[in-house]
């Protein structure tokens, strides 16, 4: 199973980080997809929950994130951008 992040007040809270250290210990592929310009301010957060950095993606835009989650064949994503989960269906789980 591959489960992806948004990293922006999804993984950067403490309820997207429990969630994608459940995730993890259920033996899904976590990734962390974000329309951020530059993944280096999110490795850190990968490598406290073992997240390789080839797992870790700045697209740069939310267009771009959806064309990479497609792309990965991610089976779950989430985000809290209801745009972004509505090019998503099936696939994203609005973040709250």
């Amino acid at each position: 199973m591959k489960i992806s992040f948004d990293y922006d007040d999804t993984l950067n809270t403490p309820k997207g980080m429990k969630l994608a250290a459940e995730w993890i210990s259920k033996g899904a592929d976590v990734y962390i997809i974000s329309a951020r310009q530059e993944k280096d301010g999110m490795l850190n957060r990968a490598k406290e929950l073992g997240i390789p950095e080839s797992r870790v993606y700045a697209t740069g835009s939310n267009k771009l994130k959806v064309q990479k989650i497609k792309e990965l064949g991610i089976d779950k994503h989430y985000d809290n951008n209801p745009d972004v989960i509505s090019e998503l269906p099936n696939i994203g789980i609005l973040f709250k």
